[in-house]
Formats: C-alpha cells, sequence, structure tokens
C-alpha cells in the first residue's frame, strides 16, 4: 500500500518541469491547494525549413545563417483545484524577428493563451491510486487581441481546442517516471479574438495580406521520461513530441508569416534541471528549480527546421 501512494507522490513531485512547447504532464494531476509555475525564455533559431514534401531547403532562399529567431517569454502553471482536477494556464510574450535579403522584420505581442483542465481518470473510475496513473487533458488557446496579419505574427489569430489522454507510469521506490499521451487538436475559423490591419502590396512590407486561412487538424503525440538525482537536487528528462496535420501538406508557407496551415514534424530532445535550494514552505513557495531543455526537429514537413533552447525557473508551493 506504501509504495502504491508513494509512487503517486513521486510522480506528483516529478510533473510539470516541461518546455512551453505545447508540453506538460499529461497523465498526473497537481495536488489539491498546490500550484506549478515555469517562466521559460526561448531560443529558438533556423536556417532552414523542411518543404511540404519533406526536402530541406533555405529557410528563405538567398539568406544564408538563421533567418528565423525566436526569443520569446513563455509563462506556464498549474493549480490543484481538487486532487483529481487541475486547471492550465499558460501565455507568451512573443518576440520574432525573421531576415529576408533586404529587411529584417521584427514583432513583439502577447501571443494566444492556453486554458486548460486535466482530469484525474481513476479517481473518477474508483480505482485505488497506484504507480500507473490516466488522465484526460481539455484546453482551448484563444487569441489575446494581437494583430494576426503583422509579418512575422505572433499568433495564427483563430481558436483552438483539443484533448489529449495521457498515461504514466511512476518507477517507484527508484525516483523515476514515464507518461506519454495522444490527441486531438480542432482548429477553428472563428478569427474574432484577434484583428487586421490593411495592407497595401508593395507599400507595407512589415504586414501581410489577411486571408484568415483554414487551419488543419493535427493530431498531437507527447512523451518523456526523467529521473530524480541525489535527494532531489537534479532532475534529468528525455522529451519527445509530434505534431501531425490530419491532411497531408501540399502546399508550403510563407516565410515572412511561418505559420504552416498544414504541418507535420517529430522532435526531440533532453532537459536538465536543478534545485539548489528547499524553500521548506516559506511564503507557501516549497521548491525552485533553474533548468534548460534542448530539442532538434528531426522530421518535419511544411514547418521550420530549427534548434530550440528553453531556459527557465519554475517553482512550487501551496496556494490555499
Amino acid at each position: 500500500m506504501m509504495g502504491r501512494h508513494a509512487g503517486r507522490i513521486v510522480a506528483l513531485w516529478l510533473i510539470g518541469l516541461l518546455t512551453p512547447v505545447s508540453l506538460h504532464a499529461q497523465a498526473w494531476t497537481t495536488a489539491k491547494g498546490t500550484f506549478y509555475a515555469k517562466l521559460s525564455r526561448s531560443d529558438i533559431r533556423a536556417a532552414d525549413q523542411f518543404t511540404f514534401d519533406g526536402r530541406t531547403a533555405d529557410f528563405i532562399d538567398g539568406v544564408s545563417g538563421n533567418a528565423f529567431v525566436d526569443q520569446s517569454y513563455y509563462l506556464y502553471t498549474e493549480w490543484g483545484l481538487l486532487n483529481n482536477l487541475t486547471v492550465v494556464l499558460s501565455a507568451p510574450f512573443k518576440q520574432l524577428t525573421v531576415t529576408d535579403q533586404a529587411f529584417r522584420y521584427e514583432t513583439s505581442a502577447i501571443g494566444s493563451a492556453t486554458v486548460g483542465l486535466r482530469f484525474g481518470l481513476f479517481p473518477l473510475l474508483h480505482i485505488r491510486p497506484s504507480a500507473i496513473s490516466m488522465a484526460l487533458n481539455l484546453g482551448a488557446t484563444v487569441p489575446t487581441g494581437y494583430t494576426r496579419n503583422y509579418t512575422p505574427s505572433v499568433g495564427s489569430g483563430q481558436v483552438d481546442a483539443h484533448a489529449l489522454l495521457g498515461l504514466g507510469l511512476s518507477f517507484w521506490p527508484t525516483a523515476a517516471y514515464i507518461q506519454a499521451a495522444g490527441g486531438y487538436r480542432y482548429r477553428s475559423t472563428y478569427y474574432g479574438l484577434s484583428k487586421a490591419v490593411g495592407c497595401t502590396s508593395g507599400t507595407d512590407i512589415f504586414c501581410i495580406r489577411d486571408t484568415q486561412p483554414a487551419y488543419g487538424d493535427e493530431w498531437l503525440f507527447q512523451a518523456e521520461g526523467g529521473i530524480i538525482l541525489m535527494s532531489g537536487t537534479f532532475f534529468i528528462q528525455a522529451l519527445g513530441q509530434g505534431v501531425w496535420s490530419v491532411d497531408k501538406p501540399v502546399v508550403g508557407f510563407t516565410a515572412l508569416n511561418p505559420i504552416p496551415t498544414r504541418q507535420r514534424y517529430i522532435k526531440a530532445g533532453a532537459g536538465f534541471t536543478v534545485y539548489p535550494f528547499k524553500l521548506t514552505r516559506v511564503f507557501r513557495l516549497e521548491n525552485l528549480g533553474f533548468g534548460v531543455q534542448a530539442f532538434l526537429t528531426p522530421y518535419g514537413r511544411n514547418t521550420i527546421d530549427s534548434q530550440d533552447l528553453f531556459f527557465g525557473i519554475d517553482l512550487r508551493g501551496a496556494w490555499r
């Protein structure tokens, strides 16, 4: 009995220490009355792109070096409303740069925010806590009023909804775990929460025509494994995620506004977090950590071929 409960406690301690690229704890909920928060800074660079048929080409023809740079800030939070119900809130402050043969295009604004709920399924099914956990993740991505046709845009401008089913396994008494999730993202045609400005072709070079494209729905895949070392001081992760458009990509994206309507990619990476301080509930705070995650894009279609770095500070404690 203690092994089953302890396994869940270890897994709860581990969750959430992920990147802001759509990854989070898929299988475990946050304990009632506690919270987890992570502030990250990205350094995402791309000199190349994957074409719609899978070839690698210059991100922008004739431009050497990293023509695309994303140096944004991401805030991710989890709030334990009940022991089997977690509220997830996140938002980015996007800072994007695209460079072509003649100009440097820069955009800064709050991008699309994500609001979600994670339901622990085993308690709902009256299954006792164990080393295995399962959760349903439901959420929506909503624009925050930004101008969607500035180039490069900080978001697609329309509302999305997603659902993922996560399954996790704790290896207690070893402080390690694995978890994976799969799901679906519905990309609506509702643009009412973003805005657009008028652009004159050949004159207004820092915006593009507002076409309000129909973004394709996507299958989502996420996986990770993690282990804690030296009594909770170090945390090491293996990370992966995939996005697979339901419809096959057949038309390339506009490099000056690199948000493909249909894309497929796989990202693989690793993370390392150190917890130098044990706060022991100082002002309701419990843990403070500093981490880095790195990703490569080994496969893609109609997307950027990027190298992604995220530097983060994460905090854990009680909110009531």
